[in-house]
């Protein structure tokens, strides 16, 4: 019976001296987005969620940020700057190419909706709620700060035309896992 005990006691306190780690993560920061052959960038926030299925592979979602801005003739030979900006929910997958505890590397598609589109110029603004689409892939990497926090820089090139241009995104955002 001691001997039983023993192990009980041993394979409980083995099994609570382990360390837990959620696969549930967080992410915010600031996106900049552009398109092919635009005038310039705009500037956006993104946030979201992502959930480790395996040691290679996280799936996740979030808020997005879609844009750029144009320089264009008004007609009367002057030229106007014309902010896009989109608002888009986002589908992820990252395959894991490299982790270290220093660095990790990933890359993986991206789905995004844009539910609403923004033109400002002239001190105007003009809102669309027309829907659309964008996909794409992203490359990207995260540098550890501290225990479960991390900073991760990111590029993603679309490759859905609309219009003759093709979304890209550059962020810097700050992660978290639960």
């Amino acid at each position: 019976m001691k001997k039983i005990l023993g192990i009980a006691i041993l394979l409980l306190s083995i099994s609570f001296a382990q360390e837990e780690v959620s696969p549930w993560s967080a992410y915010a920061g600031i996106t900049s987005a552009s398109f092919d052959d635009s005038d310039g960038r705009t500037t956006g926030l993104s946030a979201g969620v992502g959930y480790t299925i395996n040691e290679n592979i996280t799936v996740g979602g979030g808020l997005s940020h879609r844009g750029g801005t144009l320089s264009t003739n008004d007609g009367s030979g002057d030229f106007v700057d014309i902010d896009v900006k989109g608002n888009a929910i986002e589908l992820w997958m990252a395959y894991s190419l490299m982790n270290t505890d220093t660095f990790s590397l990933s890359a993986g598609p991206i789905y995004a909706h844009i539910y609403e589109f923004e033109a400002e110029f002239n001190g105007m603004t003009i809102s669309e709620s027309e829907s659309d689409s964008d996909y794409g892939l992203y490359f990207g990497g995260s540098f550890p700060i501290r225990d479960n926090m991390a900073l991760n820089v990111g590029y993603y090139q679309g490759l859905k035309e609309e219009d003759g241009f093709k979304f890209n995104n550059l962020w810097f955002e700050l992660g978290y896992q639960f």
